[in-house]
């Protein structure tokens, strides 16, 4: 239980690492209003997943066995370990110019706005 809670925990980080790859991509190739579009392209592969995944593994459960099935996405996670690289380069990290310049804080006073 413990191995499935770490490996959660690790896994929770990609979807949103790569929504962020996506847009920032798009954004330097065709110019900030590709993001949008590029992240929406993106997201129709989360809902195959999802409609496709769990099916897939519940069939080949039964077809085979549930530990054998288990096999599937955990073959999908080594290749997401090996192409996690190309979401992008080393300076596109968190704090190098990719946030936004200015936020605005929401709270009573806590900006002065």
């Amino acid at each position: 239980m413990a191995g499935f809670t770490l490996l959660g925990l690790g896994l929770c980080v990609i979807v949103p690492q790569t929504f962020a790859a996506a847009g920032r991509q798009a954004s330097e190739k065709l110019g900030p209003e590709a993001s949008d579009m590029a992240i929406a392209r993106l997201n129709i592969f989360n809902y195959v997943g999802f409609l496709v995944g769990s099916p897939l593994v519940g069939a080949l459960g039964d077809a085979w066995s549930y530990r054998g099935a288990m096999l599937v996405p955990m073959a999908l996670v080594l290749v997401t370990l090996v192409y996690a690289r190309s979401f992008g380069s080393s300076s596109a990290r968190y704090g190098d110019g990719h946030e936004r310049p200015r936020t605005a804080d929401v709270g009573r006073g806590s900006n002065g706005l």
